[in-house]
């Protein structure tokens, strides 16, 4: 018989277990699975699995995120304030995330330093998204993609499948099951490609300890 209580406080802790919605050779890691739809600016919709923000798929990088000022308006493409200084700003977890919409996805905001001391000072680019948080407040901010004209901006990550997620709750966590890896197919979207993003709530790998498997659900 399963130790549903072992199994469960193993997730939750995420003690030294690398998570994938996948079965077969894990990388290092301990991050839980995130999945849902992704609808893109073209209108297409995609189940979607292993999520993540960041410059590359594997990035451990924390992105920031800084609160849309009230007066910017879409005439107004320069930003008058530091971002970094008086701007409130909040981490982008996707763990805290329901749902991420780009309601301007061709609009870019820049700031560059007025003070630098550069010949060519570095002009940095934002992008209008607005976050849907598990609290239930829905806040507009700036997310910073990277120098301008940079070719490694920062953009989601996915696995594209062709169906939805399965994933068994269970005691309060929900557990995925396997998906085989030849199923999945990886996706980089540059934020200005995604109309909304909508996250599952957070799901982690069945503890290899009890067999791979989750009790039955009644």
């Amino acid at each position: 018989m399963i130790d549903v209580k072992k199994a469960t406080a193993l997730a939750l802790s995420l003690l030294s277990m690398p998570l994938l919605a996948w079965k077969g050779p894990e990388p290092t890691g301990e991050q839980p699975v995130f999945f849902g739809t992704l609808k893109s600016t073209e209108g297409n919709l995609f189940n979607v699995t292993n999520v993540s923000v960041g410059r590359t798929a594997n990035s451990r990088e924390k992105i920031r995120l800084y609160e849309k000022p009230r007066n910017l308006t879409t005439a107004q493409k320069r930003l008058s304030v530091n971002p970094y200084e008086e701007l409130t700003t909040a981490l982008l977890e996707l763990t805290k995330i329901k749902k991420i919409m780009v309601p301007q996805p061709h609009i870019m905001w820049t700031w560059s330093d007025p003070e630098s001391k550069r010949k060519t000072p570095l002009v940095k680019e934002f992008i209008e998204i607005v976050v849907n948080w598990r609290s239930g407040s829905s806040v507009h901010y700036l997310l910073e993609l990277g120098e301008e004209n940079t070719k490694r901006p920062v953009k989601l990550f996915c696995d594209v499948i062709d169906k939805s997620m399965q994933a068994r709750q269970q005691d309060g966590t929900l557990f995925c099951l396997g998906i085989k890896k030849e199923d999945l197919r990886r996706k980089g979207a540059p934020f200005p490609s995604v109309d909304v993003l909508e996250l599952e709530e957070p799901c982690y790998k069945v503890p290899t300890e009890n067999g791979g498997s989750v009790k039955s659900s009644k």
